[in-house]
């Protein structure tokens, strides 16, 4: 990451604010829509949850009051509500943004997690095969 960005720490890890997802001008990217202590919040509680799986890549959810809230648009400026974390450094510096799992395979929260997020009221059992399926889906 680019020098200047905001960062916080969260235990042992360093979560950076970055830039390249907020007041967008380019709309290769997806845009966070909530504030930077939410955005924190998601991470932390990713970390906390332990919804982290290979590679230094982890999901997570905007959560209020028990519900899941929209945190960004994606490329298409449409609501999404999964958060994905990265460590590309490998470094315990993390950075994040909102994803749509129809749009890549790569932002689809694995199975693991989505049965985790089941398992814990999170969604439903029917709102997982849609995700899995890249179906349209409101967790």
């Amino acid at each position: 990451m680019p020098n200047g960005h905001q960062t916080r720490k969260y235990n042992d890890c360093t979560y950076i604010f970055s830039d390249l997802h907020r007041n967008l001008q380019n709309r290769n990217k997806s845009e966070w829509k909530i504030n930077q202590d939410e955005e924190f919040n998601s991470f932390a509680l990713m970390c906390d949850e332990n919804w982290i799986f290979k590679d230094y890549k982890g999901g997570s959810l905007h959560r209020i009051n028990s519900s899941n809230e929209k945190l960004g648009k994606n490329r298409s400026l449409e609501w999404v509500k999964i958060a994905k974390f990265v460590d590309s450094t490998k470094n315990s510096e993390w950075h994040g943004y909102p994803v749509d799992y129809r749009e890549s395979i790569h932002d689809k929260p694995p199975t693991k997690i989505l049965k985790e997020w089941v398992n814990k009221g999170i969604i439903r059992k029917s709102q997982m095969g849609k995700i899995v399926d890249n179906r349209g889906c409101d967790i």
